[in-house]
C-alpha cells in the first residue's frame, strides 16, 4: 500500500471521527460525514478497507479447549482459509490462528460455533434410527467425518473468487499486504508446515452420508450484537 493511499485512509478516518459525541455540532458532523463518503466513493474505499488498513499487524489467537472426536481439528484448515488466517496445532492439542485481530477473533468464534453445531447434530444422529450391531465408534467416526468434511468443502467453495463481483485495485493491495504480514509472522516464529493426510479411520458409511447431509445445514455468519454489528458473511443454509 502506497504512502498516499495510507494518508487517504487517515484523512477519511479523521473525518469519520468528527461526531457530536466528540464535541462537533450536528452540522459539522454531517459535513464531515459527507466529505468522508465522497472520498470513499472517489477512491473506491470501503468500510472493510478502512478496518483492514487500520490493523497493521498480525498476532496469534489460541484455542486450547477440549476437542471431542477431533471435530475442531478437522475443520481448522477450512476455517482459517475462510477467515484469511493460517492455522496449526501445537503439541498438546492447542489450535493456533495467526492473522489480523478481527480475522483470528472471527476464526476462533466460528470454529466454536461449528463444533457446537456438529456435536448437536451428532447427538441427534445417535438417538435416531441407526444400524443395529454397528460399533458405536464407527457410527461416531462416520458422522463426524461426513459432517466436518462437508462443512470444510462449503467453506472453501466460499473462498473462491466471485467472477461477478469486481475487486478494486486497492482491495487487492490490502489483501496482498495482509498475506505478507502473516507470512512474515510465520517466518519470525520459525514455523515449517507439512501436509496432513485425510482420515483413514474405519467408519459407518450410512452415518457418513447422514453427516454430509447435516453439513449442508451449517451456517457461517459473523456473531451479531448491538446496532452496529457486522453484517453476516452468508446466511443460514
Amino acid at each position: 500500500m502506497t504512502d498516499s493511499r495510507e494518508k487517504m485512509f487517515d484523512k477519511i478516518r479523521a473525518l469519520l471521527s468528527k461526531t457530536t459525541a466528540a464535541g462537533c455540532t450536528e452540522e459539522e458532523a454531517l459535513t464531515a460525514l459527507a466529505k468522508a463518503r465522497a472520498l470513499m466513493d472517489a477512491y473506491e474505499i470501503t468500510d472493510a478497507d478502512l478496518q483492514l488498513a487500520k490493523e497493521v499487524g498480525v498476532g496469534l489467537r489460541k484455542d486450547s479447549g477440549k476437542d471431542p472426536h477431533n471435530i475442531k481439528w478437522a475443520m481448522t484448515g477450512a476455517v482459517a482459509d475462510f477467515c484469511d488466517c493460517r492455522a496449526w496445532r501445537e503439541r498438546g492439542g492447542t489450535l493456533v490462528f495467526v492473522g489480523l485481530a478481527s480475522d483470528t477473533q472471527f476464526a476462533t468464534w466460528l470454529l466454536d460455533h461449528l463444533a457446537g453445531f456438529v456435536l448437536t447434530e451428532l447427538a441427534d444422529h445417535l438417538m435416531g434410527d441407526i444400524a443395529i450391531g454397528t460399533p458405536r465408534r464407527m457410527i461416531i467416526n462416520g458422522f463426524v467425518d461426513g459432517i466436518t468434511g462437508r462443512i470444510s468443502e462449503r467453506l472453501r467453495e466460499l473462498c473462491k473468487p466471485q467472477t461477478s463481483a469486481p475487486v478494486s485495485a486497492n482491495r487487492r493491495a490490502l489483501v496482498a499486504t495482509k498475506k505478507t504480514l502473516i507470512e512474515a509472522k510465520i517466518k519470525e516464529l520459525g514455523l515449517h508446515f507439512r501436509s496432513c493426510g485425510g482420515s483413514s479411520r474405519q467408519h459407518d458409511e450410512g452415518s457418513f452420508a447422514a453427516g454430509r447431509s447435516a453439513g449442508d445445514r451449517a451456517s457461517f455468519g459473523r456473531p451479531v450484537s448491538g446496532g452496529r454489528a457486522a453484517t453476516l458473511r452468508i446466511g443460514n443454509k
